[in-house]
């Protein structure tokens, strides 16, 4: 009798294991074909607003520069938030690094 209970506890986990290792499958599965999905592409294509670049300043403050419809603002953000700069228009030359 002991023995069929510790049958049933051995079946439980392999299964509930499998299950596991299924959705673990199923979530690597769509993180890799999920980009190329059009509900998808939908999605990244309706973004308006975009973080081009953070620097740290200090321990509490940091600068952001964001894009919004080809528009770029410069934001200090700390204790109090700060719009250092509005419609700085957006470089045809991409990112650069210093």
């Amino acid at each position: 009798m002991e023995w069929m209970l510790l049958l049933k506890a051995v079946l439980s986990l392999m299964l509930v294991l499998g299950l596991l290792l299924v959705t673990l499958w199923a979530l690597k599965y769509m993180q890799i074909n999920g980009s190329r999905c059009r509900l998808f592409k939908k999605l990244e294509n309706a973004r308006r607003l975009e973080i081009v670049e953070i620097r740290r300043i200090d321990a509490r403050n940091s600068a952001v520069l964001l894009r919004r419809d080809n528009i770029e603002h410069l934001i200090i953000l700390g204790a109090s938030n700060l719009v250092v700069e509005n419609n700085i228009p957006v470089s045809s030359k991409g990112d650069t690094n210093d």
